[in-house]
């Protein structure tokens, strides 16, 4: 794993593309319900001691990173939506969207509720 000597984001090797820019991880939840808020940084205080774990944030979401990216958290109005890789297709609950995507599938859950979350 490298850091980006420019927006300092982990990233797995010193040429792979990557949005390039600071963003500051508060900025995510401007005008957010303070909801969305609270379901991240429970989400977060669960994950954050995984070894060889790392995150940063883009211009719209956080990107959780273990070799490669695992999770995609995008911090909604009322909702926290979470982007992962399956090996198979889904559509149980709490799943709303499962699209193939490089030979894995693309699973998107929502998060609306402390209960959501387990």
């Amino acid at each position: 794993m490298e850091i980006c000597p420019k927006c300092g984001r982990t990233i797995r090797s010193v040429n792979q593309w990557h949005y390039c820019s600071k963003v500051d991880l508060e900025s995510l939840f401007e005008r957010k319900e303070k909801l969305v808020n609270f379901l991240f940084e429970k989400l977060l205080s669960e994950i954050i001691d995984w070894e060889n774990m790392a995150y940063s944030a883009t211009k719209n979401c956080i990107v959780f990173i273990h070799n490669k990216t695992f999770l995609v958290v995008k911090p909604m109005k009322s909702t926290l939506d979470l982007k992962f890789y399956l090996p198979y297709f889904s559509e149980e609950f709490p799943v709303y969207k499962s699209v193939p995507r490089s030979g894995k599938f693309e699973t998107n859950i929502r998060l609306n509720d402390f209960d959501d979350l387990d």
